[in-house]
């Protein structure tokens, strides 16, 4: 196993499995397995976990690595929600927020003898002889530098906020694809009662042309009614 193997950044996926394995056992999770027999079930528990994480896609790493990744990580996290105030909302991506809800959500800011007193006790797990009788370690144990989030939790983040502005677009243009239907179908409406009123307006001026043509032969009648009755009168003897 080379240094740049062991020294690689967990995949997500590896990550996945690390924090569902923790909320199956909080004990380990939690640092309580203590005494001989909690030791014991520790170690048990944490070469299942090794075996577990490393037959997924990434990094392969000794269990001494995923022991200091775990303890690592937690810290991350609560120093995550200790700048921010104590907020957890602080914490930018799924996993992290899970990893506090189920084993830091409790926790108390820790003193400065408590840390050194947590860091001995993992540093003394890390530098024993032999984990087991079957297993010995005889590769180094690296330092990780976690970051602040690994890339493809921030990948996962960005996502997550992607769909949530896909989602907030998709609504705003089906609201403004009603708003056009509906503008549409007033556009129709308003059409279909301009063509009924051109053909009022049609229809009455064909009245008016129809009284008109009328009351012109009634005139005419009437001065064809004169006419005659001045000529009646005209030609009619003293």
């Amino acid at each position: 196993m080379t240094d740049r193997t062991i020294a690689s950044r967990p995949s997500l996926e590896q990550v996945v499995a690390i924090v569902d394995f923790m909320e199956k056992h909080p004990s380990l999770a939690l640092g309580q397995l203590r005494g001989l027999e909690g030791r014991d079930q520790s170690k048990k528990l944490w070469h299942k976990l090794t075996s577990i994480v490393n037959s997924i896609n990434g990094p392969n790493r000794p269990m001494k690595s995923w022991v200091k990744y775990w303890a690592d990580k937690k810290s991350t996290v609560r120093q995550k929600v200790q700048s921010g105030g104590g907020d957890p909302n602080t914490l930018c991506s799924n996993i992290e927020r899970k990893i506090w809800d189920l084993f830091l959500v409790n926790d108390t800011p820790k003193t400065r003898s408590s840390v050194k007193q947590e860091s001995f006790m993992e540093e003394s797990f890390f530098n024993e002889d032999s984990m087991d009788q079957n297993h010995v370690e005889s590769e180094p144990v690296h330092v990780f530098e976690e970051p602040m989030m690994d890339f493809e939790e921030r990948q996962m983040a960005v996502m997550e906020k992607l769909v949530k502005v896909m989602s907030a677009q998709a609504s705003a243009l089906s609201q403004l694809a009603l708003a056009s239907n509906a503008s549409s179908q007033a556009m129709e409406r308003l059409a279909e009662a301009s063509h009924l009123q051109a053909q009022a307006i049609d229809r009455l001026a064909t009245t008016f042309e129809s009284i008109g043509a009328a009351t012109h032969e009634v005139r005419s009648a009437v001065v064809d009614i004169d006419s005659t009755m001045k000529r009646f009168y005209t030609t009619s003897p003293a």
